[in-house]
């Protein structure tokens, strides 16, 4: 390899071991130097990926046989769900045998505090939902005593929430008209046909069809959990659920105030609802207004005295119950509110000052079959509505579930939380439970009282039941305006107005996502809002799979890194820039790119366009250059990328390629120079570019040495990709890989296989050249056929 001179090959072998040496360390194994020459070797030293780096030839596995490979992807398939696992599937096996009483301790406290809770919150979500108060209380002990068994995070309550309530009033056809022989008031609110919330207010959800989706939402999660659907939350970003949220709280506020203000007839749709509040607002009942906004009023104190000793509650008792005043604000506020109806109703105004609750039946209700009475037809509506019902409770749930995992330090599965709301629900739906799901102010509270385990949920539901059995004959006072202003309360921080402001300064694109999410959920509907906002987040990743950027690199020499230079841009057409983006790049000083982006099918053509633009205008008639391409992001290739690097592999070669003159360029044409107008076709006898890449992710890495891209031989005029550890080792090992390529130049494949005629002065006709000299040029003629010129004597030979 260096002109015969044997020192001179030896060190030119030890040090080519060493660069594949270097190589092969980078990739995971163990380096070792071997002199080249030997069996797994190509053209210039390196190991070939299909063997070791003594030259011996890799062992691969068997992968040949269908059945192992079945057999594996069951193994992943188990290892993924954890179904094999019974610790997995039944996460209370594992904190269980280490339960303590300090734990019990801490569990029962946090659980009682979150009763407080629940119960008045119960009842407010379900009058949000259309649904008697009591079913609210039916959906809050059931699903925490199965997500105690069940679930993986310690923090989250499950139960009524205001989004399941607001998503099952939206899902569900309203009555706009009472069916004949129906009386206003809702008397039999255990009836499975018809549920009235409000006196001349028939705008009501169907009890049936709201428990049987429990059910079918509950199936729902349970089989995508076991179809490891949790990552689904993965690809969900967070501007689409957060304006999903934003346009829930301000529905769910907007659909209160009809409370606030005592109207009846108000359309739940958001825009309808603006339009009739405006339209009834002269039929405001006072009453109910003064108790609604006192309620509200005292509910925001509470809070803020929450806050105020959230951090020092454990300092003395005083505080401690000035805390738990504040984190039992709704009950409080229900109480007050319960009281002053009750005394107002003992005076001769009686019971029709306050729109009430009123009657509410006591204990826990018998199990019945959630799918009882269900006609085809309905039954059709509940399992469409199901797959939003289950797909939001579970993105609600888990966002919760990892918000306070993150911040209490534990780790949380995403798969077996979606089982584990799925249980609940199926279990709580054959107790006339409507859809559940964790709740963000009621984990709140659980975590802030230290809870320890998921049993805390077990003592929250035994506090609902409790209430059931004991004190439901109190709740026909409650006023609904109170009740209401329980749920603009808990729903007023979902409204993120600094979260937004943050979103339009770091990304314009997820600002457009945001606005999307949030004015289709408000305007039309959640699920179709939540649907939109996700086909155009999509589009929009494709989008930028598409936009990958290309970046020259120079390198910083006082701190020793390669970094982008903005001087060079790949902005328009590629005919535009690729000229200037390849300036004073030689074989001395080679070009340095970087690919910011996945090579895949979304811009494999992008890519290959790109490179043979700048393969045009980088190649050379005089010398062998390169071309070293940062890795570092691009995470993988597949089969559409592979495809690309072969095209550019193959554009990149030494040829005799077809030039169209941009005008002013000067060729030699039959021993004659010649300046070329624009648009002139002439031909380049290039010497070719070589393609070496650095810093290969192993994804990529390892697309790359399944496919034949590392393979290719010069002796066959192959070109290949050369991988490295780093920028500098590619640059380092330039020379070496130029000085191979001259010693072949011309490649055999490159001069007249067949017999040729040399154009002198006598005409001779010459045989196959059997070993041509090195400098050899190809030019077209003025007919189009080809011709071989050999610099030494200007010999010239046509192809024939």
């Amino acid at each position: 390899m260096t002109n015969g001179d044997p020192s001179q090959d030896k060190a030119f072998e030890v040090d080519q071991a060493k660069v594949a040496a270097t190589q092969q360390s980078y990739h995971g194994v163990e380096p070792s130097l071997v002199m080249s020459g030997e069996e797994g070797k190509d053209d210039l030293g390196y190991v070939s990926p299909d063997t070791d780096l003594s030259g011996r030839k890799k062992e691969m596995p068997d992968e040949s046989s269908a059945w192992n490979q079945v057999k594996q992807a069951v193994s992943d398939f188990v290892n993924v769900t954890g179904v094999a696992d019974p610790k997995r599937m039944v996460p209370i096996i594992q904190w269980l045998p280490r339960y303590t009483k300090e734990m019990l301790v801490g569990d029962a406290i946090a659980g009682i505090t979150v009763g407080l809770m629940v119960v008045p919150q119960g009842l407010a979500y379900a009058n949000l939902a259309g649904l008697p108060p009591v079913y609210g209380l039916y959906s809050s002990f059931m699903g925490a005593f199965m997500y105690a068994i069940f679930g993986t995070a310690k923090d989250v309550s499950v139960g009524p929430t205001a989004l399941m309530s607001l998503i099952v009033a939206e899902a569900f056809t309203e009555l706009e008209h009472p069916p004949p022989g129906m009386v206003n008031e809702c008397s039999d609110i255990q009836s499975f046909d018809y549920c009235c919330t409000d006196g001349n207010d028939f705008a009501c959800t169907p009890v049936h069809l709201a428990v049987a989706a429990t059910l079918i939402a509950g199936l729902y999660q349970i089989l995508m959990g076991f179809l490891n659907f949790g990552a689904i939350v993965n690809f969900i970003g967070f501007p689409v659920f957060n304006g999903f949220t934003t346009a829930a709280a301000i529905t769910i506020a907007t659909s209160q105030l009809r409370h606030i203000f005592g109207l009846s007839d108000i359309d739940r749709h958001w825009m309808f609802t603006v339009r009739d509040l405006f339209k009834n607002l002269h039929k405001t009942r006072w009453e109910d207004f003064v108790m609604g906004t006192l309620c509200l009023i005292l509910t925001w104190i509470l809070e803020k005295v929450k806050a105020e000793y959230n951090d020092r509650r454990n300092f003395s008792r005083k505080e401690y119950v000035m805390w738990l005043c504040g984190t039992a604000r709704n009950a409080l506020v229900v109480v007050w509110s319960l009281i002053i109806a009750r005394i107002v109703a003992a005076t001769d105004a009686g019971d029709e000052v306050f729109r009430l609750v009123y009657d509410v039946p006591s204990g826990i209700p018998k199990p019945a079959d959630p799918l009882d009475g269900l006609s085809s037809t309905e039954l059709n509506e509940v399992l469409t509505a199901s797959i939003a019902i289950a797909l939001l409770g579970y993105l609600e749930s888990i966002a919760i579930g990892k918000s306070f995992a993150q911040k209490n330090g534990y780790d949380v599965d995403a798969t077996q939380e979606m089982r584990a709301i799925g249980y609940g629900s199926v279990v709580s739906s054959f107790f006339l439970s409507y859809p559940i799901t964790g709740s963000f102010s009621r984990t709140a509270v659980n975590s802030a009282s230290s809870v320890a385990t998921p049993l805390g949920g077990v003592f929250t539901g035994v506090s609902v039941i409790i209430s059931l059995e004991l004190f439901t004959p109190a709740f026909y006072y409650i006023p609904k305006s109170a009740l209401a202003a329980i749920i603009i309360m808990s729903v007023i921080h979902m409204i993120d107005i600094p979260q937004v402001r943050r979103i339009a300064k770091v990304n314009r694109q997820d600002l457009f996502v945001w606005l999307v999410s949030f004015l289709a959920c408000l305007l039309w509907s959640l699920e179709f809002g939540i649907l939109l906002a996700i086909f155009v987040s999509a589009c929009i990743s494709l989008y930028n799979g598409f936009a990958q950027s290309l970046s020259r690199l120079r390198r910083e020499d006082e701190i020793g890194i390669w970094v982008a230079d903005p001087l060079y841009t790949t902005s328009g057409l590629e005919k535009k820039w690729a000229p200037a983006f390849v300036e004073e790049a030689t074989a001395a000083a080679p070009l340095v790119v970087k690919i910011d982006g996945d090579i895949t099918f979304t811009m494999a053509n992008k890519f290959k366009d790109r490179m043979a633009a700048i393969s045009r205008e980088y190649q050379s008639e005089d010398e062998v250059r390169a071309i070293v391409i940062d890795m570092s992001a691009v995470t993988q290739i597949d089969y559409s990328g592979v495809l690309a690097i072969e095209a550019v592999l193959e554009a990149l070669k030494p040829a005799a390629r077809k030039r169209v003159a941009q005008g002013g360029e000067v060729q030699v044409i039959h021993g004659v120079s010649k300046t070329m107008k624009k648009g002139e076709t002439f031909v380049q006898n290039v010497r070719g570019v070589r393609v070496h890449m650095a810093h290969v992710m192993p994804r990529a890495n390892s697309a790359l040495r399944t496919s034949t891209l590392l393979n290719g031989r010069l002796a066959h005029g192959q070109w290949k990709v050369t991988l490295h550890a780093t920028l500098d080792i590619a640059i380092a090992s330039l020379e070496e890989d130029f000085a191979a390529v001259e010693q072949k130049w011309p490649f055999p494949w490159m001069v007249p296989k067949k017999p040729a005629k040399f154009f002198n002065k006598d005409s001779i006709e010459v045989g196959r050249v059997e070993d041509p000299p090195k400098n050899w040029r190809c030019h077209e003629t003025k007919k189009g056929s080809k011709q071989w010129v050999r610099a030494v004597d200007n010999l010239k030979l046509s192809i024939v």
